[in-house]
């Protein structure tokens, strides 16, 4: 037997029954209906790779309707899923223009046996404007709260910091920053990284670049320390040691992420009432007067036992000074 001939005939059960389902699975297809659909509102999506040129607003009309050809099965898929028609311009020869549209623009998906029959209208109107160039920040946005057991341990990370935005140059000139999509905080279970799409909601014919931004996140387990004998001061241009703190000293707890709270020194934290709340105090005067705390570090909070003090005007003090 020569080895042509073997060849052939090794696994020759496998191979006959290879062949007996491509035939079947041929004949299913052939005879699966076939009709002629009209498939409506197919958004038009126009593509300017001309960098000296930008769409200055939607085509007109904006979307178009379909007359599909092939099986009745994709036909209600596509309709199910939808698709669109992109039109690409390379060049543009003019600020308004008429743009025939060819039938390969529409985006039936890979390997679909579909074919289409007629568009109509068969054109749409575009309108261009000179093109501008910028690079702008790309902003973060978050969501919620992290879960109660979690802290930030540094400030969120965002790689790159900046997108490249062409198009129209009122419309360019007028972004102040490109948007991320929202962080949902309380989705975060540790530390990583998340790749987030830029949200390009209202800037239609702008184009961004890059699409994504890579965010990195590094958490810890949330906890709290204690800081005691804080000395509250209070000062409003009245005679020295004219005013007394009830209680002298007080108590702040600070949450956050260990390493944060680590590295607090507590003769750096400080805490003191607003000279405003003290104004035009009478001898022997009292007033009950939130105190404010700094010296806290970022991505730390406060849980303040008591938020209020008294503060007391000695009643045989001087006039404050400068009257």
């Amino acid at each position: 037997m020569t080895p042509t001939l073997r060849a052939l005939v090794h696994n020759w059960r496998l191979k006959l029954a290879a062949l007996g389902l491509s035939v079947l699975l041929w004949g299913l297809v052939q005879s699966e209906p076939r009709e002629a659909q009209t498939v409506g509102s197919v958004p038009v999506v126009v593509e300017v790779t001309d960098t000296a040129w930008a769409a200055s607003a939607p085509p007109q009309p904006r979307e178009v309707e379909l007359r599909l050809s092939g099986p009745t099965g994709e036909i209600i898929r596509l309709s199910r899923a939808g698709t669109v028609l992109r039109v690409p311009i390379t060049q543009v020869g003019s600020r308004d223009s008429l743009v025939t549209l060819r039938r390969d623009w529409v985006d039936l998906g890979e390997g679909s046996s579909l074919a289409v029959e007629s568009m109509y209208p068969s054109a749409v109107r575009i309108s261009f404007e000179p093109a501008v160039t910028r690079v702008v920040p790309i902003a973060l946005r978050t969501t919620g709260s992290l879960p109660s057991r979690l802290a930030l341990a540094s400030p969120i990370g965002l790689t790159p910091h900046v997108a490249r935005v062409r198009g129209p140059t009122e419309r360019v000139e007028a972004l102040d920053s490109v948007l991320l999509r929202a962080l949902p905080l309380r989705e975060i279970r540790g530390s990583g990284v998340v790749e987030l799409a830029l949200d390009t909601v209202g800037l239609a014919g702008v184009y961004v670049s890059p699409a994504t931004a890579t965010v990195g996140i590094r958490v810890e387990e949330r906890t709290e320390r204690t800081l005691s004998g804080i000395e509250v001061l209070a000062q409003a241009g009245y005679g020295r040691s004219s005013l007394t703190v009830t209680p002298g000293t007080v108590e702040v707890v600070l949450v956050g992420a260990r390493t944060l709270l680590a590295v607090v020194d507590p003769q750096d934290v400080h805490a003191w009432v607003d000279p405003e709340l003290l104004r035009d105090m009478e001898p022997g005067e009292e007033r009950r007067v939130p105190f404010q705390v700094e010296g806290i570090p970022p991505l730390v909070t406060l849980d303040l036992p008591e938020e209020h003090v008294v503060v007391r005007r000695s009643p045989d003090d001087d006039p404050p000074e400068g009257t």
